[in-house]
Order: structure tokens, then C-alpha cells, then sequence
């Protein structure tokens, strides 16, 4: 298959080798207080990627100047040359799949996984070593008998300092749940506020330990480094996607009730705008986010963009396709304004290098990368790359 390159021009270029291979940023749209069963996992995963033309994200911080001299940036592109290896997952003795849709680490020998549609709740929190992937649900609040928890996404600053986000639902009653890992133990998080709301937190946007955004059904919400506040967003949407730069918020929304219908807001000062809408059908711009160089990216079949402007305004007429792809984008993961993937279905995957678009080829010796493989979460930190097929129960490592 051919290697489908795109430079920032939107032209494209061809080159011979590679298969065409979301949502730490991962695509949602779901009615609230359901636990997948087991047989339905994957169905409902693709029905939401696609309704939403679609994850652990990081934040892109413009540079800015008074001088009419535009800033240089000296930041380096990410490499793209990776070797490939499956990593090796220890199940023990309860027979499971890892399939995570959200992924976070702080070094090498220190990554988190998550997916709130595990079948089991045991397996919706996991963690990688080094070595080896294994399950990291016991001992925390989700196998205590105070409801039935479950997380979705998961992002941090540092070892001792990361952040799970998902579901609680007790008896009858849904509410939203938080976790906290303080480097040797994970502790319930949620305060009473955040408790109240009856929703569900599928992503997460940081910038540092004291800022961070989460979305969920109709709410965000956002952590000062010290207290949780909450702010609704709109009525009967999911808050799919939150970007960032230069001072500037956006945020995504999609209806989980088949609703034909994509809306993006910008936050000034806890206001929440409705600066652009459209059917969801109609691929005006995408589910998943990215504000980078003055732009705002969306992910859906393909990577479709507009520009920002100085207010933090969008064209909402602007926007333009710069990459069309066979399948939809469910995850991407931002390292820096030059180091970005995104990853979706039938193994489609693409790294940004500050210049343009490739397409990423999987290359494992002996291992034929399957086809119709649904990848999901994705992280880089910029020497290394993981990205789970959820289809599979499969981590492809990148080093």
C-alpha cells in the first residue's frame, strides 16, 4: 500500500511504502449509565467514532512577541523513524484483552492506561512497568464495594501526580468520579461537587497541575491546583473534545443520542460561546481538536482545519480539508507543535512533524499488523510511541 503524505499547503505527495494504519485525546459519544457488555464493546466503540467523525492530551502554548518580527521556534520535529515490538501484557490469572482508549506515562517504565468499556471493571485501569502491561485496579478505589467505578481517560504532570476520570454509579445513582495517584497509592478524589453531577467523564485537557480541563455529558469541569470547579457546557451534548493555546479554549461537543449535530464553544472566564455548529454528517470539521500554530485542527475522516484568529475567534467559513482518510480517527496525542499522532480505524495512523502529515507504517518482524485493527489510545513523549489495537488486545511500541 502507499504512503499518503501532506504538507502544510494541503497538497499531496505519494510515496511507495507503508500501510495506512483517537481518541491522549480519545472521541465519545454516549448515552450516560451503561457498562458495555462484553460482546458489544466493539461495536459501540466504531458506532461512536463514527457519529462523531472521529483519548491522555497535552497542551501547545504559542509563542508570542510584540516585535513585528514573527518568534522563531526552535522547538525540534518529532522522529518518525520508530522500531516496532508488541509489548508484553501479564494477565496473571484472570483471563482479560487490554484495550486501552486513553494512555499517559511520565517516563519509559511509568505508563498508565485506561478504558471506562472494559467488560470487567478490573480492567479498565492498567499500567506498564518497562517490561510488561498488568492490571492496576486492585488496591484502588474501583474494587471497593462503594458502587460500581470505572475510568476513561487518564493524564498527570509526574509520577506522584496523575488523574483518573470516569463514572461512579451506586445502586440506582449516577455521579462523576475522580482518582488520584500520589506516586504510591490511588485515592477517590471527588468532591462533593463533582459528585453531584449524574454524568460521566470521558477526556481530559491538561496544561500543568494547576490546570486542567475534563469533559463529560452537558459538563466540564476544571482544576485550579487546588479546588474543582464545574460549568455547564450545553444541553444534551457531550463535551467530546477540549484544545488550548495562546490563552485560547475550544471545546467539542457531539450529541450521544444519534442527534445529526457538532458544536463548538470557546470559554472566556468561565462564559461558555457557541462559536460554530453544523451536522455531523456533514464533515464541516471533526471530533477531536488540536489548536497549533494558529490554527484549529479537527480529526474525523480525514484532518480538516481553520484558522484562529487574534481574539480568539474562529473562520468559521474557513474551514478546509488538508488529508482525507479511508476510516475515521478516533484518538490523537499532542507532544509538542511538532510532534503530534493521530490514530483510528483499520489501522490508520499519522504523525505530524511540524511539516506535514505521514502516514505511519507498524512494522513488527514476524507480525502481520491486522487490517481491520481498531486503534485507540496513543501516547508519545517524544522517544517513544504506544499505541493500543483495542480490536487485538494488542500495545504496539514504538522506540
Amino acid at each position: 500500500m502507499q504512503k499518503h503524505i501532506i504538507n502544510k499547503t494541503g497538497a499531496h505527495h505519494r510515496s511507495e511504502k507503508s500501510t495506512p494504519t483517537d481518541f491522549c485525546m480519545r472521541s465519545v459519544a454516549r448515552g450516560e449509565g451503561i457498562n458495555p457488555a462484553r460482546n458489544r464493546i466493539t461495536r459501540q466503540i466504531m458506532r461512536r467514532i463514527k457519529l462523531l467523525g472521529l483519548l491522555l492530551t497535552l497542551s501547545i502554548t504559542a509563542v508570542s512577541c510584540k516585535s513585528p518580527t514573527a518568534p522563531v521556534d526552535n522547538t525540534p520535529p518529532g522522529k518518525s523513524n520508530y522500531v516496532w515490538s508488541m509489548d508484553s501484557v501479564n494477565y496473571g490469572t484472570r483471563p482479560g484483552t487490554i484495550q486501552l482508549e486513553s494512555i499517559w506515562g511520565s517516563s519509559d517504565t511509568d505508563v498508565w492506561g485506561a478504558n471506562g468499556d472494559a467488560p470487567d471493571v478490573r480492567d479498565c485501569l492498567w499500567h506498564y512497568n518497562g517490561t510488561d502491561w498488568s492490571r492496576a485496579t486492585d488496591g484502588t478505589p474501583i474494587t471497593q464495594n462503594t458502587g460500581n467505578k470505572v475510568v476513561y481517560c487518564v493524564w498527570g504532570t509526574a509520577e506522584n501526580n496523575v488523574w483518573a476520570f470516569g463514572r461512579n454509579i451506586n445502586g440506582t445513582t449516577l455521579s462523576a468520579f475522580i482518582m488520584h495517584y500520589d506516586g504510591s497509592q490511588w485515592t477517590d478524589a471527588t468532591p462533593s461537587n463533582v459528585q453531584a453531577l449524574p454524568v460521566v467523564l470521558y477526556n481530559v485537557y491538561g496544561v500543568s497541575s494547576n490546570d486542567i480541563w475534563v469533559g463529560g455529558y452537558e459538563y466540564a469541569l476544571h482544576y485550579d491546583g487546588s479546588q474543582w470547579q464545574t460549568y455547564r457546557v450545553a444541553d444534551s451534548m457531550t463535551v467530546v473534545s477540549i484544545a488550548g493555546s495562546s490563552g485560547n479554549l475550544f471545546f467539542q461537543c457531539g450529541s450521544p443520542w444519534g442527534k445529526d449535530l457538532s458544536q463548538i464553544y470557546s470559554e472566556k472566564n468561565g462564559a461558555f460561546n457557541l462559536i460554530d455548529e453544523a451536522k455531523t454528517s456533514e464533515d464541516k470539521f471533526g471530533g477531536l481538536l488540536w489548536a497549533n500554530d494558529g490554527n484549529l485542527i479537527s480529526f474525523t475522516n480525514g484532518i480538516i482545519s481553520t484558522t484562529i484568529g487574534s481574539n480568539g475567534s474562529i473562520n468559521t467559513s474557513g474551514w478546509h480539508r488538508e488529508l482525507t482518510t479511508p476510516t475515521y480517527f478516533s484518538a490523537r496525542c499532542v507532544q509538542s507543535s511538532k510532534n503530534a499522532f493521530a490514530v483510528g480505524q483499520w489501522d490508520l495512523a499519522y504523525h505530524y512533524n511540524g511539516t506535514e502529515w505521514e502516514s505511519v507504517n507498524i512494522d513488527v518482524p514476524g507480525h502481520p499488523v491486522d487490517p481491520y485493527a481498531l486503534f485507540y489510545g496513543v501516547w508519545t513523549d517524544g522517544s517513544q510511541v504506544f499505541i493500543c489495537d483495542t480490536q487485538n488486545g494488542i500495545v504496539y511500541h514504538g522506540r
